[in-house]
């Protein structure tokens, strides 16, 4: 007697989710190999490549956080820690943009849907950048939207970008202004060209001009209405991705870079002391027990910074696609936690650093812009230890966070 068909039931999210993260996720690992051949040269241009930005669009990594229903993967929020924990293997600068561009489709993934149709309806492959470092503003409330002006620094990337998502706080009335997020698309805007640092070096995040330009309505987003719940952009792309409280998890996209910049250091340094020998202590470097012990405790390190990341991603997306609320103790762990990682992180490439002797201060050994890299990660103040922790001791002394935006 022949056999009835089995039936096989259809992947759950969570099934579907993992599946396809590890897809990109080995998709960015086979990335790694060209990726450090471009390394020193993507310094040296202090932007991405051209053929690194192509291979990124190919790879479809980009478009993890991207609403299905424009061609994106829409995983679960923290992916992109993942995915840059290989990236930053070859290249940091590489990791530090291609996460930004990734959490930036997520960023407009909330905005009202026809600006979503603005951007992906003309090109699936259109890049966002974004900049929260305003310098100058001059911004109105005009019939249908508003009418901007202002310099903002540190847009990483922005020299790729179709669009910018530019912070743009509005004074309408007696009250306070309205902090607004403005999509601008490139034709309304001009980059200088004014990146010039030792760490990150080749993340392009230059500074960009805006000058009497309008914006419709439909292109901002207001900050106040991002906390958690419901946005303009939920009312279409309808899972918990879109729904997330901004400010609270923003951090992990300046933190996470750092996991792969911290592995590519160490492969590096035992890729460089495996057969090393020096002629003037008459010892093979890998017999020196200190330089056993240095090792052992930054991969430790490393290690731990990847299980906070992962428990950040598991419990955040838990919550979000039950409907329980993101409490205030969850919130300030997160930030401490995300925080903490990068912190280990740079500890893990300083130790190894410190003992890569003369050829480690060579401007062109990995180990050492590796080094720089890590340093510039936890320079940015939504990373710094310091400024993350206190929240964390407020709360669990009792007192509010602190910070509303948290």
């Amino acid at each position: 007697m022949a056999r009835a068909a089995e039936t096989v039931a259809p992947a759950s999210d969570e099934e579907r989710v993992s599946s396809t993260l590890d897809e990109l996720v080995e998709r960015s690992r086979n990335l790694v190999p060209v990726l450090r051949e471009r390394a020193q040269r993507t310094e040296e241009l202090r932007k991405l490549p051209e053929e690194t930005v192509r291979d990124l669009l190919d790879s479809g990594v980009l478009r993890c956080l991207r609403p299905l229903r424009y061609g994106g993967y829409e995983l679960d929020y923290g992916c992109q820690a993942f995915i840059a924990g290989e990236l930053g293997r070859g290249c940091g600068s590489t990791a530090w943009v291609a996460t930004l561009y990734a959490c930036h489709d997520w960023l407009l993934g909330m905005f009202p849907p026809q600006a979503q149709d603005d951007v992906w309806g003309a090109s699936r492959d259109a890049l966002l950048a974004t900049s929260w470092g305003l310098q100058e503003l001059d911004a109105e409330p005009v019939d249908g939207g508003y009418r901007v002006s202002g310099h903002w620094r540190f847009s990483s990337g922005v020299d790729h970008c179709e669009w910018a998502q530019l912070f743009v706080p509005v004074k309408e009335g007696d009250g306070p202004p309205s902090p607004l997020i403005a999509l601008i698309p490139k034709d309304d805007y001009r980059v200088s060209d004014a990146w010039f640092a030792h760490g990150l070096a080749g993340t392009g995040s230059n500074d960009v001009h805006v000058e009497n330009a309008f914006v419709p309505a439909h292109r901002t987003l207001d900050m106040r209405g991002l906390k958690g719940g419901p946005t303009p952009g939920s009312a279409v792309n309808r899972g918990h991705l879109y729904k997330l409280p901004l400010w609270t998890i923003f951090s992990l996209n300046l933190s996470s870079p750092i996991l792969g910049i911290a592995r590519g250091v160490l492969e590096t340094f035992l890729e460089q002391t495996k057969g090393k020998y020096s002629k003037l202590f008459d010892v093979n470097v890998a017999e020196i027990q200190s330089m056993q012990l240095r090792i052992a405790e930054s991969a430790a390190e490393i290690d731990c910074a990847e299980l906070l990341y992962r428990r950040q991603y598991e419990e955040l997306n838990r919550l979000s696609r039950s409907g329980q609320q993101i409490s205030a103790e969850f919130r300030v762990r997160y930030r401490r936690d995300t925080s903490y990682a990068a912190l280990i992180c740079m500890r893990a490439c300083d130790r190894i650093q410190a003992v890569t002797g003369a050829h480690g201060i060579d401007h062109n050994n990995p180990v050492q812009r590796g080094f720089r890299d890590a340093r510039a990660v936890n320079a940015q103040v939504a990373v710094m230890f310091d400024a993350n922790a206190v929240p964390f001791g407020r709360v669990s002394l009792g007192l509010d966070t602190g910070d509303p935006r948290i």
